[in-house]
């Protein structure tokens, strides 16, 4: 319903359900509810977590971070360490939230008023990396001005904004009122005056990525919240449904997005949660969720996950990804052949955040057994997905024995959403290791998402992802570097990927550069991969090197080399081989290792073919 929804509609369901007392968000109305998630083995760690961190914030109460942090991010591109703090403020709001639920403690209903009063304090609700975000020069250009820039709603005010909305909803009548009446009015003016009293665009409506789907459903869910009159919700909640419409046009028609399963995750459970509470505030005469594409989207976290809880990491993306069993089990309400993702790929450390953990604990807990948790099915050989409007390739291979072998390709365009130039890059997966690999997400600074310092890093930049480098020339950045596919098809025994990565190069000499992927997996064989890159130039090139990222450290034994699991055949009369290791920096803070093997062809001409053969051995 949501690509059809019409505005009338939309309007005369707000008004005919106005009065028939709607309960929001209505599993988290009931004392009982609660009081048996409390009581649930599965959630014990939390809770004991939860009240932990009540204790320390009565005891030493979060200050709100300095200027001095907050223009950190423009003087030296830092953002963590006002943001940590920050979160120190805003963490009373869930933690006391939560525990409120669930008890009556004078201390923590206390604890609550103390941290909205803190919250309602706070200068700005919009994170610094995020302040000024519509300017066409951000990030340059904001920070050394003699005024602020104008008032925006980014992804931490909307959600802090929803989250608020949702706690004063649930507990409204155990604060005191004045906490209450300033909470309501902070939201009005941060929020709703600044996104619904403008008409000019905020940055992420013009967008596809997870921004738009985060920002817009939050806002509209606390408009629901918080805005009795019909009509004038009608007209709110219409901008929030565009937003939403095209924050969907980003995904393909095979719905895969290409910001990968993590940003899924983050975009897609909050337009989830709006669609959810819009369903409720109309009685069920408005369902969002009930459309083909919605479910073609809810599946495409099943094609990304490998083994091992390793999923696919194209873009700024991590390895490990643990997903909201709580969504996924809301969504099988509208798509019963869905499936729950393996234990080792369920969230299992809950955020102390209260609308991703109330949905979690609440949504998942009148299914936690029986025929509720089914997984994929794991006896099929084969799963495989050609998602042509996105340019991935993903093929998953159960081999005899119990071994597991899977690959994925990508093409697009170097101007994705959390882009990185990587256009003909691949990864090959086997039983728990991504031997061929993504080395995933940066550290979020200011210049990691500067495009002259970005795609110096090896995170984003083509050098460290498994494509070419071409006469000394890395991909560059811009939406016209692209790829076009060629060729891809699946048959029994083989996946067949072909893309044209000529214009994905800003390389004078380069007249034409293809790459074709051959993924053989017939069964009872070990599955490989065959590659050949097929490169013309106007005159001989001065250079070509093949680049592969690996998870493991590849050793040279003759006309093979070894990465883990994986052999690597080649012709080394054409090439030189090096390896250099890079230590790579998680988003987190986590280290992890990764090699870049270098083959750099000897005998060069104005065009010649590059084969490789990468076998899995059993």
């Amino acid at each position: 319903m949501l690509s059809t929804l019409t505005f009338r509609q939309l309007k005369l369901a707000l008004e005919q359900s106005r009065e028939e007392n709607n309960s929001l968000f209505e599993e988290a109305a009931s004392p009982d509810r609660w009081l048996q998630i409390r009581d649930d083995k599965h959630y014990a760690t939390f809770w004991e977590g939860l009240e932990e961190q009540a204790a320390q914030l009565l005891e030493n109460p979060a200050a709100s971070p300095p200027f001095s942090d907050f223009i950190l991010f423009g003087d030296t591109g830092d953002r963590s360490k006002y943001q940590d703090q920050r979160s120190r403020v805003f963490a009373g709001l869930h933690v006391f939230g939560l525990l409120a639920m669930t008890d009556d403690r004078p201390e923590w209903t206390k604890g609550l008023e103390n941290a909205i009063w803190s919250i309602c304090n706070e200068y700005t609700w919009v994170l610094p990396a995020h302040v000024g975000l519509y300017v066409n020069e951000y990030p340059h250009g904001i920070w050394d001005q003699p005024a602020p820039p104008r008032e925006t709603v980014d992804l931490d005010s909307a959600t802090a904004g929803l989250a608020l909305a949702e706690v004063i909803h649930r507990l409204g009548d155990r604060l005191h009122p004045w906490v209450v009446v300033r909470a309501k009015a902070e939201i009005e003016r941060r929020i709703f005056q600044v996104y619904f009293n403008d008409p000019v665009p905020q940055n992420w409506e013009l967008k596809t990525n997870n921004w738009p789907a985060v920002c817009a459903s939050s806002i509209g869910a606390a408009a629901i919240y918080m805005i009795e009159d019909s009509e004038k919700l009608a007209g709110m909640l219409w901008r929030v449904i565009g937003v939403l419409r095209q924050y969907l046009s980003g995904f393909d028609e095979q719905g895969a997005t290409p910001e990968g399963p993590v940003y899924w995750q983050f975009g897609f459970s909050h337009l989830v949660y709006f669609a959810e509470l819009l369903r409720e505030r109309t009685a069920g005469r408005i369902t969002l969720l009930d459309e083909p594409k919605i479910e073609r989207v809810s599946q495409f976290p099943q094609f990304c996950l490998f083994s091992n809880g390793k999923v696919l990491n194209f873009s700024d993306a991590f390895e490990d990804v643990r997903f909201h069993t709580g969504l996924i089990h809301r969504l099988r309400r509208y798509f019963p052949s869905l499936s729950l993702p393996p234990e080792q790929y369920r969230m299992s450390d809950i955020q102390a955040l209260w609308t991703g953990a109330a949905r979690h604990m609440l949504w998942s807990l009148d299914q936690t057994n029986g025929e509720d948790r089914i997984e994929p099915d794991l006896q099929d050989r084969v799963q495989e997905r050609i998602f042509t409007g996105n340019q991935w390739v993903i093929s998953k291979v159960r081999q005899p024995e119990g071994h597991f072998a899977a690959f994925a390709a990508k093409g697009g365009y170097n101007e994705e959403p959390h882009n990185h130039n990587d256009l003909g890059h691949f990864i090959l997966h086997v039983d728990g290791t991504t031997v061929l690999a993504d080395i995933g997400i940066g550290v979020y600074t200011r210049q990691y998402f500067e495009p002259e310092l970005r795609y110096q890093t090896v995170q984003a930049g083509s050098h460290g992802h498994s494509v070419p480098i071409v006469d000394g020339r890395t991909q560059s950045f811009g939406r016209k570097y692209k790829a076009q596919l060629l060729n891809s098809e699946a048959t029994e025994d083989e996946v067949l990927f072909a893309l044209d990565l000529t214009e994905a190069y800003e390389c004078p000499s380069l007249k034409r550069l293809t790459r074709e992927f051959e993924w053989r997996r017939p069964a009872n064989q070990s599955p490989q991969l065959i590659l050949t890159d097929k490169a013309e130039f106007h005159e001989t090139p001065a250079s070509y090197q093949e680049i592969f990222i690996c998870g493991v450290e590849p050793e040279q034994a003759e006309s093979r080399i070894t990465i883990g699991r994986v052999e690597l055949a080649y012709d080394p009369n054409d090439w030189d081989m090096e390896v250099e290791e890079q230590l790579s920096v998680s988003h987190y803070g986590d280290v992890k290792r990764f090699y870049r093997l270098l083959l750099n062809r000897r005998t060069l001409s104005a065009s010649f073919e590059c084969n490789f053969r990468f076998e899995i051995k059993s």
